[in-house]
């Protein structure tokens, strides 16, 4: 299943991309960020979308994880994100 695991919010800037990679580097190295990338059965990725509320853009990560791995995600790290799923 396709989860939603984290979100970075950037500032309105011309190369969002650039300005994430910081957050992301720093994210993928914390524990939550290594066991998502070492138990999600596709290759995780990210998006960026515009997000006129904060006059910039937000960046979504995205995890594959089986339900067994997903419901030790939820008691681990709390469900705030894993509610947002898509096919």
């Amino acid at each position: 299943m396709k989860i939603l695991v984290h979100t970075v919010n950037i500032g309105d800037v011309e190369d969002p991309e650039i300005y994430a990679a910081e957050p992301l580097y720093n994210w993928e190295h914390t524990e939550q960020g290594q066991w998502l990338q070492a138990n999600s059965y596709q290759e995780m990725c990210y998006t960026i979308k515009d997000d006129p509320r904060i006059w910039g853009h937000r960046v979504y990560v995205w995890a594959w994880l089986k339900n067994q791995d997903l419901t030790y995600y939820t008691l681990r790290w709390g469900d705030t994100l894993s509610h947002n799923t898509t096919g």
